[in-house]
């Protein structure tokens, strides 16, 4: 930008920085992203999978249905923009790993909005992949994969080409707040909104949130003779890209915080593959990768501006549900912004206060 003066100014450029950007750009804001080359970005390494019914119970989230009309406002506006797909739509099979989750499947359908989602259960013998599955499970829709690294290179393109965009690390101890604005990288800005994810550990005015870091490895594959039609959870995931490959994940380590891949999180990996499939084909690890997570203790991400300090703002902690929910908090925050619309409840960070 030849104007050093911007109204928002962004730290970091994974897919909640991204996408506010985005937003924020679309609605009339002058706007910068810094960012280090996605050198500390878990985005980069993220399968990007949306899932309505997460985790052992397959609890549906009251704001479900809000995170995915936003969602595929935001996906459908970014294929027309950029003339390329980025979320593809895929059935999951959910494999039972215990006769308790069965239970927990029967209950979800007393509630209306899931039913929709299950499909009817399958005994092992039944199972529509060729895999173990000695619980059975049931298919699940409204699922499938946002392709984070074409979306993330797609929207760095068009920062870069807009002027938006500066590649560099900003220490926390150059960012300047005299006279209420903020000085940084050689910007005078109104704003500045972190989107660092896990580094907010280490933010010296917001490291106070209870941010769960979380670390997670990911490997691609090529497997001979095998490949699914489903994306397949259980006790790992598999996920068929459009170029042959397979993502296998994810490992959670929560004391050894750092982006290196290590040989135990590949053979705990590969050791789940192999438990999964009928045969032991030839594979081949074609990408090995890690990165953390920037979870939170109640699941939810953390929305608001440093009650000392009004001109600092977080969007932060979304976790591995990031491509299902940054749109809609993407939005949230833009009205917040521009037009003093309050943050919804359950992602305002004075619930912390």
């Amino acid at each position: 930008m030849s104007d050093s003066s911007v109204d928002t100014l962004i730290l970091g450029q994974g897919i909640a920085g991204s996408l506010l950007a985005w937003m924020l750009i679309h609605n009339g804001q002058k706007v910068s992203v810094i960012d280090d080359a996605h050198r500390s970005s878990s985005s980069r390494v993220a399968a990007g999978l949306v899932n309505p019914l997460a985790g052992m119970r397959f609890n549906r989230r009251p704001e479900m249905g809000d995170w995915q009309r936003a969602s595929d406002r935001c996906y459908a506006g970014l294929a027309a923009e950029f003339g390329k797909r980025f979320f593809h739509s895929l059935p999951m099979l959910r494999l039972f790993r215990s006769c308790q989750q069965r239970r927990f499947h029967a209950r979800r359908l007393n509630d209306p909005a899931s039913r929709k989602l299950l499909g009817k259960v399958f005994e092992a013998r039944d199972c529509p992949e060729q895999i173990h599955a000695p619980q059975g499970g049931f298919t699940q829709q409204q699922t499938g994969y946002v392709d984070l690294p074409s979306l993330l290179g797609a929207l760095r393109s068009w920062l870069q080409e807009s002027g938006s965009l500066r590649t560099l690390e900003l220490p926390y101890e150059k960012i300047d707040l005299a006279g209420g604005r903020i000085r940084a990288a050689g910007l005078n800005a109104q704003r500045l909104v972190f989107c660092d994810g896990a580094r907010l550990r280490f933010n010296p005015w917001f490291s106070n949130l209870p941010l769960a870091p979380d670390k997670g490895e990911i490997l691609n594959l090529r497997v001979d003779g095998w490949q699914t039609g489903h994306i397949i959870n259980g006790a790992y995931w598999v996920l068929p890209l459009e170029n042959g490959e397979l993502r296998l994940g994810a490992t959670h380590e929560h004391h050894q915080l750092d982006n290196e891949p290590t040989r135990a999180g590949a053979k705990e990996l590969l050791a789940g593959l192999d438990a999964m499939l009928l045969s032991a084909p030839q594979r081949k690890v074609v990408q090995h990768q890690a990165g953390i997570r920037p979870a939170t203790r109640d699941r939810y991400p953390l929305l608001g501006h440093h009650p000392e300090h009004p001109q600092l703002w977080v969007f932060n902690g979304f976790g591995a549900r990031g491509a299902l929910t940054v749109p809609w908090y993407a939005e949230c925050m833009t009205r917040h912004l521009l037009e003093g619309v309050p943050i919804p409840a359950e992602a305002d960070i004075r619930r912390f206060a």
